[in-house]
């Protein structure tokens, strides 16, 4: 299913401590035994949060485009990542433009940014002579199809 096509997209976290107090995971235990094994993990938080809330600018490993998330686990509980305050439009625009620097290679093109003071200068970028222009280019719009690419 298309990106596009989902009503949200929510992460459901669990955080937990581990313990240091395991069994010999050499020992064999028996089904009656089960209420006396130890257990490896405690001390359990779950959340949920949009993406978007938890979200960094980074990605998530170092050679793909997976989305990042805050690492810090307040961020993660209360959502107040970086694009929190930005909003979920600036969220779905950042990632779905980002370029790593294998996939910006891989076609030719130098990466038009790779955090957010560089996204902010990449918008911006070209805004203030269309600005001027603005006159110009809405009465050439008017000669221009609205819908479809007319064919060469």
């Amino acid at each position: 299913m298309a990106y596009s096509q989902y009503a949200s997209h929510f992460v459901l976290g669990v955080i937990y401590t581990k313990c240091d107090d395991v069994a010999d995971e050499r020992q064999q235990f028996s089904l009656a035994d089960l209420a006396k094994i130890p257990s490896v993990i405690k001390s359990f938080e779950f959340f949920a949060q949009p993406k978007f809330r938890i979200a960094t600018a980074r990605p998530g490993s170092g050679n793909t485009k997976n989305i990042g998330s805050a690492d810090k686990i307040d961020t993660l509980i209360n959502g107040t990542g970086p694009f929190s305050s930005l909003g979920e439009e600036v969220y779905d625009d950042y990632w779905m433009y980002y370029l790593t620097r294998d996939m910006a290679e891989a076609v030719g093109l130098k990466r038009p940014y790779m955090n957010l003071k560089t996204y902010l200068e990449y918008k911006q970028r070209g805004t203030d002579t269309l600005k001027a222009h603005a006159k110009e280019i809405a009465s050439l719009a008017e000669d221009e199809p609205e819908n479809e690419e007319v064919a060469s």
